[in-house]
Parts: C-alpha cells; sequence; structure tokens
C-alpha cells in the first residue's frame, strides 16, 4: 500500500514535470521551448502558456494560422526561420501583444500585407531575410513604433519599402533588386547603420544621407558606383567594397571623415592611391585593400610606410599583391622596401668649391682677397693656386644639409666622409633610411585558436560553448553539432542543427565512461572546413544525479521544481508512516488491556503465549531473562543511554 502511494505521487510529479511540451521538442527550462528539425508541416501544439522564448528552427512548417499561438500571452521571442512558411495570414500575429523579436528568415514568403504584422506594436527586431519578397504593402510597418531592426536581406524586391519608424537604428535592404532610393521613400532619421549592399546603385543621393544624422555605418559594396559618394560625414564604418567601376580615388575623398575607424576599399579597380588619402582620417584602425590591380611604383610607395607609422590594420593582406610592374607582379604589397618601388636613390648635391659664403679682406694682403665659411666642416676641399708664389687659401668649408625627411621614424641623418647618406636609427627600427621594425624589437605571437570547449559534463550530457564559435562569424544561418561515439560499437554521428543565437547547448543520453568527438561547424559549410572539433569523455556513474538544463539563452538557471517535488514526497511519506505507526500503537495497547498477547510487528510470540507471559511475570527483578523473552523494539519506559536528552531517555522513533 505504502508503495503504491509512493508511485502515484512520484508519477505525478513526473506528469507535472513533463505535461505541456510538445511531441518532438524540449522543454527544458519553464519559459523556452526548443523544436529543431522535427520535420514536421503542422505546427506543434500543447505549448506551455508561460513559455517565452519558443524556437522552431529548421521544421519544415508550411502554414501558421492565428490560433496556433492561442494562449502565449507571454511571448517575446519567436523563431520560424528555415521553414516552409510561403504566405502568412492577416493578422496571424496578433495575439503575441508582448512579442519583441520575430524572426521569419529562409522561408518562402513572397508578400507583406498590411495587416501581417497587425498587433505587435512592442516589436524590436523584424527578421524577413533570404525569402522571395516581391512587394510590401505601404501600410504594412505601421503600428510598430518600437522596431529596431529591419532585415530584408536577399529578397525579390525592386523598389524599397516605404515607412515611417521613428525608433528605428537598422535597416538592412542589401543583394536586392532596387536601382535607386530616393529620399523621401522612407523616414527612418536616427538610423545608425544602413547596408544597401549589391542593389546595382549608380550614385547614392546627398539628400538621403544629409537626412541621416546619426548613420554611423554604412555599407555601398557590390553597387555600380563610379566614384565615392560626396556628402559622407560622420562615419566609423565605410564600406566600398566589389565597386569595380571606381579605377581612382581623390585625395579628398574622405575629407569629411575624421572619426573613420575602418573601410574597405577591397575588389574594386584601384592601380595607385593619391598620396595624402588618408590624412584626414586620423583614427583609422583598420583598411582593407585587397584583390585590387596595385601598379607598385614609386606613387605607390608612401602606403607601405603610411601602414608602419600610423599602425593601422591592413585586412587580408595576403590577398593584397602588386599586378604591376613585372619584377613586382604577385608580391604581397605590405612587404615591400622603398627601394623596391623603383623610387631614384637620394643623391647629395655639392657646393661649387669656388663660390665664397663671405668674403673678407685679409690684412697682411689687401689686393688678395680671403674665402671664410660657416663653421660646420662636412667636406673640405684645400684649393691651390696656379702660382706657387700666391699665399695658399685656406681650406674651403661649406655645410652641406641631408634632405628633409629622409631618415624615418625619428632616425638621425648626417652625411659620411663620401658624401653619401646615413641614418642612426631609433632602437626597434632598421634599414637604409630607417624603414623596417628590427626583428629583436618585434614579438611574434600567434593569434589565439579558437578551440571547441565543453563547459559541463556528466556522466550522460555535455554541456557544448556555442558562443565562442559564433563570434565574429557574419551571415550564419545556423550551427551543426555533431557527436560521435568513439568507445560504443556504433560510431555513426549524431547531428543536431541549432540556430546561431544559442549560447550553449547540452547533450543528453550519452553513455558514462565513454569518448566522444564533438565537432561544431556552420549550417552551409558541408565540407566542414570551418569545423571546430574536440574529444571528450563523459564522467563515471553518480550516485547522486543532479538536475541540470539542456540549454541556455540568457545562461543557466537553476531549476528548483524538482527538489520541491522530492521534499514534498519525503514530507508526506513521514506523515503517512506516523499515522500508521500510532495507529498500530493503539491498537496494540488496545490489546493488552483486554488480557491479549503484545505481537510485535514482525516477530511471532511463542507456541504456548500464556506460559510465557506467566515466566515473565514471575521472573524476579535484576535475574537475566531467557531467549524466549521478547520486548519492544523501543520503550519510553527504559532508561537509556542517551545522556544528551533531559530526561536521560532515548527519543521516539518511527524507523
Amino acid at each position: 500500500m505504502h508503495l503504491l502511494l509512493v508511485w502515484t505521487v512520484l508519477s505525478t510529479a513526473y506528469i507535472a514535470l513533463t505535461e505541456g511540451c510538445p511531441d518532438g521538442c524540449q522543454c527544458h527550462q519553464p519559459t523556452t521551448v526548443f523544436c529543431s528539425s522535427r520535420k514536421n508541416p503542422s505546427f506543434p501544439r500543447s505549448i506551455p502558456p508561460t513559455t517565452e522564448h519558443l524556437y522552431l528552427f529548421q521544421n519544415g512548417i508550411s502554414s501558421v494560422e492565428e490560433s496556433s499561438f492561442s494562449g502565449l500571452l507571454d511571448l517575446q521571442l519567436l523563431d520560424l526561420s528555415h521553414n516552409r512558411l510561403t504566405n502568412l495570414p492577416g493578422g496571424v500575429f496578433k495575439r503575441l501583444t508582448n512579442l519583441s523579436n520575430l524572426d521569419l528568415s529562409a522561408n518562402q514568403i513572397t508578400e507583406i500585407s498590411a495587416e501581417t504584422f497587425q498587433g505587435l506594436r512592442r516589436l524590436e527586431r523584424l527578421y524577413l531575410s533570404e525569402n522571395h519578397i516581391r512587394s510590401i504593402h505601404p501600410e504594412a510597418f505601421r503600428g510598430l513604433e518600437n522596431l529596431l531592426e529591419l532585415k530584408l536581406t536577399k529578397n525579390q524586391l525592386v523598389v524599397p519599402p516605404a515607412f515611417s519608424l521613428p525608433r528605428l537604428l537598422l535597416l538592412d535592404l542589401s543583394y536586392n533588386a532596387i536601382p535607386a532610393i530616393h529620399p523621401e521613400v522612407f523616414h527612418a532619421r536616427n538610423i545608425e547603420t544602413l547596408r544597401l549592399a549589391g542593389l546595382g546603385l549608380k550614385e547614392v543621393p546627398t539628400d538621403l544621407l544629409n537626412e541621416l544624422k546619426n548613420l554611423h555605418e554604412l555599407d555601398l559594396s557590390d553597387n555600380q558606383l563610379t566614384k565615392v559618394p560626396p556628402g559622407l560625414k560622420g562615419l566609423t564604418k565605410l564600406n566600398l567594397a566589389g565597386n569595380v567601376a571606381i579605377s581612382q580615388l581623390q585625395p579628398d575623398d574622405f575629407s569629411g571623415l575624421s572619426g573613420l575607424q575602418d573601410l574597405d576599399l577591397s575588389r574594386m579597380s584601384l592601380h595607385t592611391l593619391p598620396k595624402g588619402l588618408f590624412q584626414s582620417t586620423p583614427r583609422l584602425r583598420g583598411v582593407s585593400l585587397a584583390q585590387n590591380p596595385f601598379n607598385c611604383v614609386c606613387l605607390l610607395s608612401w602606403l607601405t610606410e603610411w601602414l608602419r607609422v600610423s599602425g593601422a590594420a591592413l585586412h587580408r593582406s595576403e590577398e593584397t599583391r602588386c599586378h604591376f610592374p613585372l619584377k613586382n607582379s604577385g608580391k604581397i604589397l605590405r612587404n615591400l622596401q622603398t627601394s623596391d618601388f623603383g623610387c631614384p636613390i637620394p643623391t647629395t648635391v655639392f657646393v661649387p668649391t669656388t663660390l665664397p659664403l663671405t668674403t673678407t679682406a685679409a690684412p697682411t694682403t689687401p689686393t688678395s682677397p680671403r674665402l671664410t665659411y660657416a663653421p660646420t666642416t662636412i667636406i673640405t676641399t684645400t684649393i691651390t693656386p696656379d702660382n706657387p708664389n700666391e699665399e695658399p687659401t685656406v681650406p674651403i668649408q661649406f655645410d652641406q644639409e641631408c634632405p628633409p625627411q629622409t631618415c624615418l621614424n625619428g632616425g638621425l641623418c648626417r652625411l659620411d666622409s663620401h658624401g653619401e647618406v646615413e641614418c642612426e636609427c631609433p632602437p626597434g627600427f632598421d634599414g637604409t633610411f630607417c624603414e623596417m621594425l628590427s626583428i629583436t624589437s618585434v614579438e611574434f605571437t600567434e593569434p589565439p585558436e579558437i578551440q571547441l570547449n565543453v563547459l559541463e559534463r556528466t556522466s550522460s550530457t555535455l554541456k557544448v560553448d556555442l558562443e565562442s564559435y559564433s563570434q565574429g562569424k557574419k551571415h550564419l544561418s545556423g550551427l551543426r553539432l555533431t557527436v560521435q561515439n568513439l568507445s560504443g560499437s556504433d560510431n555513426r554521428p549524431d547531428i543536431y542543427p541549432l540556430p546561431s543565437t544559442l549560447l550553449d547547448y547540452t547533450v543528453k543520453g550519452l553513455n558514462s565512461n565513454s569518448t566522444y568527438r564533438i565537432c561544431l561547424g556552420s549550417m552551409d559549410d558541408v565540407t566542414g572546413d570551418t569545423n571546430l572539433c574536440s574529444e571528450v569523455q563523459t564522467l563515471g556513474d553518480s550516485p547522486t544525479p543532479s538536475a541540470h538544463f539542456t540549454h541556455s539563452k540568457e545562461g543557466s538557471l537553476t531549476l528548483v521544481l524538482v527538489p520541491a517535488v522530492v521534499a514534498g514526497i519525503l514530507l508526506l511519506v513521514v506523515i503517512i508512516s506516523a499515522i500508521c505507526y500510532t495507529r498500530r500503537r493503539r491498537e496494540k495497547a488496545h490489546a493488552c488491556e483486554n488480557g491479549g498477547p503484545l505481537e510485535l510487528e514482525g516477530v511471532k510470540t511463542g507456541l504456548d503465549e500464556k506460559s510465557e507471559l506467566k515466566k515473565l511475570s514471575e521472573s524476579p527483578a535484576g535475574t537475566e531473562r531467557g531467549w524466549e523473552s521478547e520486548e519492544p523494539l523501543m520503550d519510553s519506559s527504559r532508561v537509556g543511554n542517551n545522556n544528551d536528552t533531559p530526561t536521560g531517555r532515548l527519543p521516539h522513533s518511527y524507523f
């Protein structure tokens, strides 16, 4: 009976923990439901009403209805990316009044109506990239006053959407077929990041840029621009890569960008760069010049020196090479020395020795002038007169200075006895003109290698870090986690497709004390070139299993429901046992009062109960009782050896 009662309580607790989790999904946290690769075209049912984060990543869902979100009033994040949605009914999300993040990217949606996002007044991020959207109703974004990010990358738009979003900070229209953008199309003056890559733009209206007072990042890559757009101001990041029609830059193209920090000029048609191009960008910390057909002659020699002096990083330096002339073809531009550019070697110009600098009359020979020169002696020449009887002149001394800025990086210039230039280089620099960093002064450190980290491991789970891999990678459509058991007979890998927004993921159901190979890579990388792999061993079986989470979005939380249920079960068992014990004591006491024998639970009395009781009653005090005698397991009337209690008696115990 007791076992049946305990089993009932445990079953009820288990049902309370698992009730409401959709089939094929994982409900590891009270507010998070994670459904991945269910391959079910229908929307999952029985989603707990307390759900705040719902991930339906790559489920093959083909349609959603307003009733699909019934009861999900607390939902804040909805990820429906990488499904097969083609149509969104009007008002389908209007019940989700607390929704702040909606990801519908990588579906097959063709149009956005005026009622599609009706009711989403708290929406902050809307992602519609990689769909087949051809048209967006002018009223589609009405009511989304709190929208901060709008991404429409890789669709089939031919005109930009019209909207008025006062709080919008990021707008991404990249890789659509929009050949022109007019300033009056959209109104969002607080935009900080504007991405217009791959639209086919031939120009960017100055009025459009002037209206965006808070613009910091501008991406105009892969367009058909013929020159740098005028009126650029206040930018910290500018991307002009892939505009192959730009073959020449002007020295003042970036004159209004004093705060520019990152500049991308790669994949253009640049043969050279004018000296002083970056003079007005003192804060520039990184520049990309890769895949340009540079002509590495003397006109471009200033670039390598500017890179050394400014400290700016040259991104993709291995892809920044010379195409011309033939002797430099294929060489890495940054590795060239000044002499490699074919610049003429600095030469020393000597002052003719017959020209006096100052003339004074000699007191001894009034008819013969004496030549005097400046005190600094670099080169000395003695003139011997044609007439031996004539008094010889004093040595000719003249001041020959180095050409300005001959020695670089603070080097001290002087001329040797032959008139050749010598540079005394400061510590840390070397070369003819102190143009090179000294090898002994450069500390070569390899960049830290990204590793696959396992944050926690038990006998049956491994918690894998996803954040380290996702950082620094752009346009990740998803992650692929591969787990392979190297200790078992079945070595077939298990593959888990995961959204790139997760910080970590815990793999469950593993064998204890086994070695697993874990690999993490991009969903788009079918070759596995970008995979990070590691081998890790699970722990041995533990006698005290602990509660854990399977994955975390905002960090690990402490699950308190299971300990509370277990404590409640133990308390219930204690109460039931106490009641049963009290009832048995009363029944036994009643039997003794009626003259009946007292039989202990689990102990049988002798064959002749009356004779045995008589023997016990006739035994004198202090004599040793025989083996037939039986006494209770715990008697409150007996004096025990527990001196810690106030009465010196043993306390009652139910066990």
